[in-house]
């Protein structure tokens, strides 16, 4: 009679030699789990993998070092005024599923007076930041092979999270120095319109959804008109739309006059619940990351009704309730001590230097390449003087000169602007964008005597 040995996690079933071999092979999968699972931790940061090799990173989109030393010595000070207080206990339990009542009311009356336009407490959620605002509105409101209409060119990685993450299909369309061109958007709506992916309504009562960054556009910097924003909202109207706004930059003009905020009004506030026609089509998806520090991991969103209940009654609220609840105590504090206002105060002058810092340099060193000047943001979008490519340039510059940018064809669906370069001006101090304008200038100028 054959005898069964036991095998760990394999019952009493196998004979003396292949229980053995069974063993065996538990063992070494064990161990290559073990071994995988631990060359799989790693502690570099993404900027680690974008700068080696590189003195100088202009793909960073990333506040300066300055600023998040100032960042911490704020955030030590709010640590000590919130948790100095006698529910401070609080906020190491679960949170409500919007989030904290009282960083909802200082937010709101904070941005009321930043965007010189009222925002209320009930629209506001509280987000892990505005890559998670994204990805939480594409899986619960939108399913896997539904259309997204995206500006072209437009942010690479939101552009990735859409596809890859939520497998949504993305459909490019043109813009200008005005943004997204409304007539191009309505006709590439009405060619598409009769494409019924899924059943709407319930959860999922949106049959699109439109992703635009209205304000200092990444990668062009350019603003949404106020005549294109009306338009964009009676179009979203009119298909059932759900506009999601990556709303991460508003704060960060460069000019704080009333003229210029009116100018720049977040798409939001177009999407009037006074309106006759009104159903709630437009979301403002922010985030403290680039204004304060990308390690907070904190944002919001403002969003109408029809979209909050959604996300409200979600399993991820339920479950985990208001995400991020610590951390938005302690903004909370940050906000009403008037550190954020101090703070935002000092990175737009900084951030208003270090742009004219590169602009100077490109308009006197290299007077045949095209851009506009940024009013504010991080980016500037270079129009490459004919015939170079921008993935020629990138790779010379990284060769020769340790200096690296975004050549522009990642910021397209459709691989469109092969003749671009994005440059973040946010990361260096003046004096380091100079000289690295300097040589960038000079090496251009090179290859374009040589072609």
């Amino acid at each position: 009679m054959l005898t069964i040995r036991s095998v760990p996690y394999l019952g009493r079933i196998l004979a003396p030699s292949l229980a053995e071999a069974a063993s065996k092979y538990l063992a070494a999968a064990s161990w290559d789990r073990r071994r995988m699972l631990h060359t799989r931790v790693n502690e570099k940061t993404l900027f680690d993998y974008m700068s080696q090799g590189i003195d100088v990173n202009l793909k960073m989109g990333t506040p300066p070092e300055t600023l998040l030393r100032r960042s911490n010595e704020y955030m030590k000070k709010a640590a000590l005024h919130r948790l100095e207080k006698p529910d401070a206990p609080c906020l190491f339990q679960y949170g409500p599923e919007a989030g904290d009542l009282r960083f909802r009311q200082e937010l709101s009356h904070f941005l009321s007076q930043e965007y010189m336009d009222p925002v209320q407490v009930d629209d506001i959620i509280v987000t892990a930041g505005a890559t998670q605002g994204l990805a939480m509105l594409a899986n619960l409101l939108f399913s896997p092979g539904d259309l997204v209409f995206v500006e072209d060119p437009t942010y690479f990685i939101g552009l990735q999270a859409l596809r890859q993450d939520c497998g949504l299909h993305c459909v490019p369309v043109p813009m200008d120095e005005n943004g997204i061109i409304p007539e191009e958007l309505e006709q590439y709506l009405k060619e598409r319109s009769s494409i019924k992916p899924r059943e709407i309504g319930g959860r999922k009562p949106f049959w699109s959804m439109l992703y635009l960054i209205p304000t200092f556009h990444n990668p062009t910097g350019v603003c949404l008109s106020a005549t294109r924003c009306r338009r964009v909202v009676q179009i979203a109207r009119k298909y059932n739309l759900l506009v999601v706004c990556d709303d991460v930059y508003n704060l960060l003009a460069f000019s704080q006059d009333e003229e210029s905020a009116l100018q720049r009004k977040r798409l939001f506030a177009y999407d009037d619940p006074g309106d006759p026609d009104y159903s709630g089509n437009v979301v403002s998806n922010a985030s403290f990351s680039k204004l304060f520090g990308p390690g907070l991991r904190l944002g919001w969103l403002e969003a109408p009704l029809c979209v909050r209940n959604v996300i409200l009654s979600s399993g991820l609220a339920f479950s985990g309730g208001g995400l991020n609840h610590f951390t938005s105590g302690l903004m909370t504090s940050i906000i009403s001590e008037g550190l954020l206002q101090k703070h935002l105060t000092e990175a737009r002058a900084m951030y208003k230097v270090q742009c004219e810092a590169v602009c100077s340099v490109l308009q006197e060193k290299l007077p045949s390449a095209m851009f506009t000047i940024p009013e504010g943001g991080y980016f500037l979008w270079l129009k490459l003087p004919k015939p170079l490519k921008g993935s020629d340039v990138v790779q010379q510059c990284e060769k020769n000169l340790k200096i690296t940018c975004f050549a522009g064809d990642i910021a397209s669906p459709e691989a469109n602007f092969d003749d671009y370069v994005r440059i973040s001006f946010s990361y260096y101090e003046a004096d380091v964008l100079k000289a690295a304008m300097v040589k960038f200038s000079d090496l251009i100028n090179s290859m374009l005597h040589e072609s």
